[in-house]
C-alpha cells in the first residue's frame, strides 16, 4: 500500500494512519534511506562524542542502529529520513532566551511530541540543568532515547506518555497544569485539522505559567495556507498569516493574548535534503514560530 494511496483519515484520531503501519513502512513509504549519514552533522556528532562518550568512528552504526529501533516504534517520518540527527531547538530565534532562563530562572520545560528526546539532550550539552524538564508524547522513545545518548545516569528529566488531546486525563493535568515556563512543540500541530490544532494550542495555555510563557518549535507549513490532504491525512498548514489568527483564535477562547513570530523557512534552513521532501505536496516549507504569552 502506497502512502499517496492511503485512504484518507477520518478527523476523529489523534495520530496519523500512516505512523502506526510500520510493518511495510522500509518498502511502501518514501520516506525511509537506508543510510542517514549525511544528517548526522558536525553539532550532533560533538554531542555524540562529547555528551554520550560514543566515538566519532562508531557514530554511524550507533545512529542507524538507534533509528530502526525508533522506526519500529513509529514510522515517522523524521525518523525514516533520519532528520531528527539536526540540530531542532538550537536553530529558533529565542535559543540564548530559552538557555538563560533553564540556567539563571530554574525555569520548567515541557517537550510536547519529544521522540528521542533530542532538543533536552542538545540544552543539557549547552548547560541546562535537566531536572525541571519533562517529555511528553503520545508514544513512548523513552527508552530510545537513552539507548540514544547513553545518560541514563544524570539525564533527569521526566516522561509522561500521553495524548495532549485528551482532556480528561487527569494525571497530566495534576502535573502540568499553570506550572510551565517554556513549552516546545515540534511536528506536531501539522497533524491535525484546524479545529484539532485549536484544541491542542488550549490545552498548551492551559500548561502555562504565566504571562512570560514561550511556546516555541517548527513545523510543515505551506506557501499557500489551507486545509489538504497529507500523507492520506485531512491537515491544516500555515503559512505566518495563518498561524497568527490560530493563536489570535486560542487567546479569545482562553481569555488570553500571544505575541507570535513566524516564518516560513526553505528545508535547507534546517538542513534537510529538498530531495528527500519530494514526497510532500507542492509549496510545503518550514513553518518555525516563538509564541510569547503577554497576558
Amino acid at each position: 500500500m502506497a502512502a499517496s494511496n492511503l485512504t484518507q483519515q477520518e478527523e476523529t484520531s489523534s495520530e496519523p494512519i500512516y505512523a502506526t503501519a510500520t510493518e511495510k513502512a522500509k518498502t511502501d513509504y518514501p520516506y525511509y534511506l537506508p543510510n542517514i549519514d549525511k544528517y548526522l552533522v558536525p553539532e550532533t556528532r560533538e554531542l555524540l562524542k562529547k555528551y554520550s562518550g560514543i566515538p566519532l568512528e562508531k557514530q554511524s552504526e550507533h545512529v542507524h542502529r538507534i533509528r530502526d529501533l525508533a522506526f519500529r516504534i513509529r514510522a515517522y517520518p523524521c525518523t525514516g529520513l533520519g532528520t531528527f540527527l539536526t540540530p531542532y531547538i538550537s536553530l529558533s530565534p529565542a535559543y540564548q532566551t530559552i538557555i538563560t532562563r533553564l540556567r539563571n530562572e530554574r525555569a520548567t520545560f515541557l517537550d510536547i511530541g519529544c521522540h528521542l528526546g533530542a532538543d533536552m539532550r542538545r540544552l543539557a550539552f549547552d548547560g541546562a540543568p535537566t531536572d525541571k524538564m519533562i517529555g511528553l508524547d503520545i508514544v513512548s522513545h523513552w527508552e530510545v532515547g537513552f539507548e540514544m545518548y547513553k545518560d541514563r545516569d544524570w539525564f533527569k528529566a521526566r516522561f509522561v506518555e500521553a495524548n495532549i488531546l485528551d482532556k480528561e486525563n487527569d494525571y497530566v493535568d495534576r502535573m502540568l497544569s499553570g506550572k510551565m515556563d517554556i513549552v516546545s512543540m515540534s511536528a506536531v500541530l501539522h497533524q491535525w485539522s484546524w479545529e484539532k490544532q485549536v484544541e491542542a494550542a488550549e490545552r498548551v495555555v492551559s500548561f502555562s505559567r504565566a504571562p512570560g510563557t514561550l511556546v516555541v518549535g517548527h513545523q510543515i507549513g505551506n506557501v499557500e495556507a489551507g486545509k489538504m490532504v497529507a500523507m492520506g491525512v485531512s491537515v491544516w498548514k500555515h503559512d505566518a498569516s495563518t498561524f497568527q489568527k490560530l493563536w489570535a483564535e486560542v487567546g479569545e477562547k482562553t481569555g488570553t493574548r500571544w505575541e507570535v513570530e513566524a516564518r516560513l523557512l526553505p528545508w535547507e534552513y534546517m538542513g534537510w535534503d529538498p530531495k528527500d521532501t519530494a514526497f510532500m505536496p507542492k509549496g510545503d516549507q518550514v513553518l518555525d514560530f516563538v509564541v510569547k504569552r503577554l497576558s
